[in-house]
């Protein structure tokens, strides 16, 4: 356990941010399906060590016949469709949370277009038995409602089907953003991609890797946000981002306005700024940008705004039930808040006071994040399993203790 202890003040700070795990997953399958292999610039997380691990597995050990995603989701499902489309049986698993989190609209397209994939547990869930090889394609109609990782597992595999893919989006189509990342990846390692949705439809085509990097990632960006809106006169300057991501979460700058920040582009840097008021009362949809969720409750909160969350459906199915886990560390903290609905959440204004607080992170990277930044206001406390960060951010206690915090281990 992490005892965070906050500043009073915060230092004058400069953070290079990790690198976007999102882009580097897709980058790898793209190398992958390319013939080059997995190397490149890539961060230094969890997420995106595992997919490393499992892509080296697949191309160094072809008939290890077990494959492992732990927590990581994304590679779940990417992994799913790259074993879909390799030759050879294999077992595709995960951790306990893993088994809890939905297979079925994936693995139902992957079969309608001619994969072999069988559940050896339970229905609709991990782990998968994949027997691979060459897929026909064709035109597929596949939920859009669940996952948005589901959708770019089958965009990223399309190039090498005989005759490519037709995707028919049904329902909302959540976290939209990265549908639109995996598009403009691809189309710069040389696929042909029309996204005229709810209609994607990609040509079979070789995949010729480009200049594409991996730039900063925008989603670790978020919680610098939570800290500077809580803090007066704060101002922290951001390293590595892109002005023009094609990263969805961006979308922080600009709903960070209404919690105080204003953010300032100087060359390549990101300068963002307290600025004093914001909205009291708020409404912040994030169907679009779910990963944004946390950071954005714990600065709403520490605030002492009251508002009003929707858009969260996909939240329950996360690395925890995002909801429920905001919910039960903002009480423990003195906040209010409740899910009147399984995609909405209420935040009502003001604190009662708390002695510190044991904050359980649920396992979850972007849990501990938020909260941390949350001590600023609710006090000293204590996060549960602090190590979590590794998933996407190793760096983050380091970057704290640059900030100004103390952190004792307890």
């Amino acid at each position: 356990m992490l005892r965070i202890i906050p500043p009073e003040v915060i230092r004058p700070l400069s953070v290079k941010l990790p690198l976007s795990k999102s882009m580097a997953n897709r980058l790898m399958v793209i190398r992958f399906l390319a013939g080059g292999g997995s190397d490149g610039e890539f961060p230094d997380c969890d997420d995106t060590r595992i997919m490393h691990t499992l892509i080296r597995q697949l191309i160094t050990l072809s008939d290890s016949d077990e494959f492992n995603a732990g927590d990581a989701g994304t590679v779940f499902r990417f992994m799913a469709a790259v074993m879909a489309v390799t030759p050879g049986t294999r077992l595709l698993t995960g951790s306990s949370r893993m088994l809890q989190r939905p297979a079925g609209p994936l693995v139902d397209a992957l079969v309608k277009l001619g994969a072999s994939i069988d559940y050896t547990g339970n229905h609709g869930f991990p782990p998968l038995k994949i027997s691979g090889g060459r897929l026909n394609g064709g035109s597929v109609t596949i939920d859009s409602s669940v996952s948005s990782q589901f959708i770019s597992a089958l965009m990223l595999i399309a190039p090498v089907m005989k005759h490519g893919l037709e995707l028919k989006l049904q329902g909302e189509t959540v976290s939209l953003p990265y549908i639109h990342l995996t598009a403009r990846l691809m189309e710069e390692n040389g696929i042909r991609v029309e996204t005229e949705l709810p209609r994607i439809r990609i040509y079979p085509g070789k995949y010729r890797l480009g200049t594409a990097t991996v730039e900063a990632d925008w989603s670790a960006a978020a919680f610098w946000y939570t800290l500077v809106a809580l803090m007066p006169d704060s101002a922290v300057t951001l390293r590595g981002l892109r002005q023009d991501s094609a990263q969805g979460d961006r979308a922080v700058a600009v709903l960070s306005e209404k919690t105080g920040v204003n953010s300032i582009w100087t060359g390549n840097e990101l300068i963002i700024r307290h600025l004093p008021g914001g909205s009291s009362e708020i409404s912040i949809g994030f169907t679009r940008t779910p990963d944004l969720f946390p950071a954005m409750v714990a600065a709403c909160a520490g605030k002492g705004y009251g508002a009003e969350f929707y858009g969260l459906s996909t939240l329950h199915i996360k690395e925890s039930d995002r909801i429920e886990a905001m919910i039960d560390g903002l009480s423990r903290l003195g906040y209010h808040a409740y899910a009147p609905a399984r995609d909405r959440m209420v935040l009502l204004p003001g604190r009662e006071k708390k002695e510190p607080a044991v904050i359980s992170s649920f396992a979850d990277h972007r849990i501990a994040m938020a909260f941390a930044m949350l001590s600023v206001k609710a006090g000293p406390l204590i996060i549960d399993c602090p190590e979590v960060v590794s998933k996407s951010y190793p760096a983050f206690w380091d970057h704290l203790k640059d900030a100004g915090f103390v952190l004792e281990s307890c």
